[in-house]
């Protein structure tokens, strides 16, 4: 998909709008505003292979959701909701499952409810095919499911990548949008303990995190500021986790990050042509502070300087 197909892709309503893409989204709902103003509403929304990811900001108002399902875009889909700012409650026949900052709920929309947002709310929705879990989880949410306290790593996990991949939805390709889609799905099928029964596993959040930062380390190889704080404020969670997710690889994230580099250093310099100052330019493009500190890591992990490296592969060569 080309990349103006990719943008025109993502739906965006503001104002009045925002109801009628909301009923094209989640099928039979009735938004109610009452004194509430209608054209503060903002919705973004896009498609991840089979998940489709929304962000809401709208003011105060309730969501009347007689049989959800019919009519939408999606009619199989399960819903979760990440509550980010303001507070709501979700009813169902008489049981309240309240919905306050930072919580997440999931829950089954082909099945009446009330969603009732008291004040201004800004959200993140999740909708994801039906058949994506199994059926004893599924019907498991006749009920709305509400994330235990002891799965916050995970909830916090799954709130830190649906935050970024919106914010960063322009600039994903096809592949990157169903390859992260799927780590949603996993990461929900976990949650809610789908997978006792099941062959395929279920996704370990510290290594779903760590997979996230190996590619943002990747993408940002060449800065020279990269650092374990950084990655940690793009990831959504504390430098503590970051080091918790390198455990599994018994190295530090800084290690990492030194070792990848020197590792991409050693591959171009196969490739190397041989004139003055080409090291040093691979070095800087790199992230190396300096030729120095680069010879430095470059001996460290095959024992031979960048010149001495490059000289043998010329060598075998010929």
């Amino acid at each position: 998909m080309t990349a103006a197909a990719l943008h025109k892709s993502i739906e965006d309503a503001r104002g009045r709008e925002f109801a009628g893409l909301a009923r094209n989204l989640s099928g039979d709902v009735r938004l109610h505003f009452g004194a509430a103003d209608e054209q503060k509403s903002r919705m973004v929304s896009a498609m991840l292979g089979g998940c489709r990811l929304t962000q809401l900001e709208v003011d105060r108002h309730i969501v009347f959701g007689e049989h959800a399902a019919a009519g939408s875009d999606d009619p199989d889909a399960i819903k979760l909701v990440v509550q980010t700012e303001g507070d709501a409650s979700l009813d169902r026949r008489g049981l309240h499952s309240p919905v306050s900052a930072d919580s997440l709920v999931i829950y089954d929309p082909s099945r009446p409810y009330m969603l009732t947002n008291n004040k201004p709310v800004r959200r993140l929705l999740l909708q994801l095919p039906r058949h994506a879990l199994p059926a004893a989880a599924v019907e498991r949410l006749a009920q709305p499911f509400t994330a235990r306290a002891e799965q916050a790593g995970m909830c916090r996990i799954l709130l830190s990548l649906m935050d970024s991949t919106i914010r960063e939805i322009d600039h994903l390709d096809e592949a990157r949008r169903f390859s992260v889609g799927q780590t949603m799905i996993e990461l929900v099928r976990t949650m809610v303990g789908a997978d006792l029964q099941q062959t395929r596993p279920v996704a370990n959040p510290l290594h779903v995190l760590l997979q996230r930062i190996r590619d943002y380390i990747d993408n940002n190889l060449e800065r020279p500021d990269l650092s374990v704080t950084m990655i940690a404020r793009q990831m959504g969670c504390s430098v503590r986790y970051v080091y918790r997710a390198f455990e599994v690889e018994g190295v530090t994230p800084s290690d990492y990050i030194w070792d990848l580099r020197v590792q991409k250093a050693a591959a171009q310099l196969r490739n190397a042509g041989g004139y003055a100052g080409e090291i040093s330019g691979i070095a800087f493009a790199l992230g190396f502070s300096s030729s120095a500190h680069f010879s430095r890591a470059f001996r460290r992990r095959y024992g031979v300087s960048p010149s001495q490296w490059r000289k043998a592969r010329i060598s075998q060569t010929r």
